[in-house]
């Protein structure tokens, strides 16, 4: 039950992201720099990133006692899309803007947020490999 609660909350945060990520590709393309999305970049990315965030570190509290390596594995993929979407970003010149110092701030700590999931997912495994070696470890049940 927790694991699957864990699962559906990061499958969602996944979801949010690739959506978010749609609509920041369409917008970069369009001569309005608008989306599909009706929110300008800060709405969207508090909705969606920031949500997504904040519901990949609750399935990771809700999963850190037991055993679940999807939780793990989702963790990584959310973290290493959200510091991907940030490396985009900067490749397609983000930083060349008028606010600079702003624009860096926020990838920064967006980028950042991306480490944090991959270190929160890094630590699960490590979590989970204990678990298993603990158990393997117990006497055998009568």
């Amino acid at each position: 039950m927790v694991k699957g609660i864990a699962t559906g909350l990061l499958v969602a945060s996944l979801v949010l992201l690739i959506i978010y990520g749609a609509d920041a590709a369409a917008g970069s393309s369009s001569p309005d720099r608008m989306g599909f999305l009706p929110f300008d970049e800060a709405v969207r990315g508090s909705a969606f990133g920031g949500g997504a965030v904040v519901m990949s570190i609750i399935g990771f509290v809700i999963a850190r006692k037991e055993h679940a390596p999807i939780v793990s594995a989702l963790l990584f993929v959310n973290g290493g899309l959200i510091i991907a979407g940030m490396l985009a970003l900067v490749a397609q010149g983000a930083l060349a803007s008028e606010d600079s110092s702003g624009a860096l701030r926020t990838i920064g700590s967006t980028i950042a947020m991306g480490a944090a999931l991959v270190g929160l997912g890094a630590w699960k495994v490590v979590i989970d490999k204990k678990a298993v070696a603990a158990k393997g470890k117990e006497p055998a049940q009568k």
